[in-house]
């Protein structure tokens, strides 16, 4: 079988390109290639949940763009919010090559990490305040799962998980997947066919 995006090592053409984007005030550029998840251009969901994402207004937190592609939503955050730390991590190694070489384009060597791995295995000992993905929809409903279930692991007290579904594939599955976890959860946005949804991590959730 043909290795997809959300493989080690994803099949390629080797076409490479460079998306600029406009993102949060700032003027962006990325190397996408062929073997990543939305490499011609922004992701339309990705975009919604850039500018939809509840940030606490604190500074020196913790996120987790776990799935990260390319870089597009750790990068422009980390530009946009100097004053907070990223990591982005992906299991494909095509993504994590150029999303090290965006953040180095970019200028946001200082506040970033980019690692290579399986979900969460590569940050392991690490809490974040928020958790954003676009999750793999195509990888299937086990790996949504395990993204939804561990999430709440990585998360400390009043962490988020916030995330992108489309609404004519997986939405009510994830909306269940939430509650199973959570308990509950908020509708951030409906708007281009995509919702973004955002769950909280309470005493309940807490060992």
């Amino acid at each position: 079988m043909t290795p997809h995006y959300f493989s080690e090592k994803p099949s390629t053409t080797g076409k490479t390109i460079q998306i600029h984007s406009h993102q949060l005030g700032n003027r962006l550029a990325f190397k996408s290639q062929s073997g990543i998840f939305g490499w011609k251009k922004v992701d339309t969901g990705s975009e919604l949940l850039l500018n939809t994402l509840i940030l606490p207004s604190k500074s020196g937190l913790t996120i987790l763009d776990l799935g990260c592609g390319y870089g597009f939503l750790g990068i422009a955050l980390a530009k946009a919010y100097p004053q907070n730390n990223f990591i982005l991590t992906d299991i494909n190694k095509l993504a994590v090559r150029l999303t090290k070489e965006n953040c180095k384009t970019n200028n946001v060597l200082q506040n970033t990490r980019v690692c290579q791995g399986n979900l969460y295995e590569p940050i392991k000992n690490d809490l974040f305040d928020i958790i954003i993905t676009n999750p793999p929809l195509m990888a299937g409903k086990a790996i949504l799962k395990e993204i939804i279930a561990n999430s709440v692991n990585y998360l400390n007290e009043q962490g988020s998980i916030q995330l992108v579904v489309p609404k004519k594939k997986g939405l009510v599955s994830m909306q269940k997947m939430l509650v199973s976890v959570y308990g509950t959860y908020q509708i951030l946005a409906k708007e281009s066919g995509f919702w973004i949804l955002k769950s909280e991590k309470t005493k309940v959730q807490m060992n």
